[in-house]
């Protein structure tokens, strides 16, 4: 080999890493909280996947008589901290013992069981797309899931997802927050609760 085609290979190496230092200099951590675009959010609204949340609809009539179609999608999210993200072996375990099951569609669920059957209550989703866990999983957060009417009253179905998300919360030492991302006050707790009340009142 020659002088001149060891210079070139040494400068091709030269750039390569000069290459490389830029590129893990610049590159930032994948799916912090700051960062993720919203885009890569698992998206609730406007449109519901019917292989995340099936259709649930009611039918009223109103005072002219026309039939009305009433649905309410409920939604908490599970942010892990900034900079860090849950992995797979943490959501299964603490999903165990939240009383939370995996089901073959790849979500989490909490079902209520009258007999030999079992009707879900609400799921717990990835917030990334495509909403979907396996084992491979590190998410930097968890949505869960209700649709009303449901299979119990509407303040039912709340007082029994949400002590379940306050215990995830809990077990993944991660930050509960509402639909629009903001922390749970007491105030924000008995606001949801009454809006459940609404709703059954509403259907009544």
């Amino acid at each position: 080999m020659s002088a001149f085609e060891i210079r070139i290979i040494i400068l091709l190496v030269g750039l390569l890493v000069l290459a490389l230092i830029y590129y893990y200099g610049t590159k930032k951590p994948a799916h912090t909280r700051a960062d993720i675009d919203q885009e890569d959010l698992f998206q609730i609204e406007p449109e519901i996947s019917s292989t995340i949340v099936p259709e649930v609809e009611t039918h009223k009539k109103d005072k002219l008589g026309t039939i009305t179609t009433e649905r309410k999608v409920v939604t908490l999210f599970l942010h892990a901290k900034d900079g860090l993200q849950f992995d797979w072996h943490q959501i299964k375990d603490a999903s165990g013992k939240a009383g939370l099951e995996y089901g073959d569609d790849h979500l989490f669920y909490r079902y209520r069981r009258i007999g030999s059957e079992k009707k879900a209550l609400f799921l717990v989703a990835n917030m990334l797309k495509p909403g979907v866990f396996d084992p491979d999983l590190r998410t930097t957060g968890l949505v869960f899931i209700m649709t009303l009417p449901g299979e119990m009253n509407a303040l039912d179905l709340w007082d029994t997802m949400f002590p379940v998300a306050k215990r995830m919360e809990e077990l993944l030492d991660g930050s509960l927050t509402d639909e629009n991302h903001s922390a749970f006050s007491r105030q924000r707790i008995a606001s949801m609760r009454e809006e459940m009340r609404i709703f059954e009142s509403s259907e009544a």
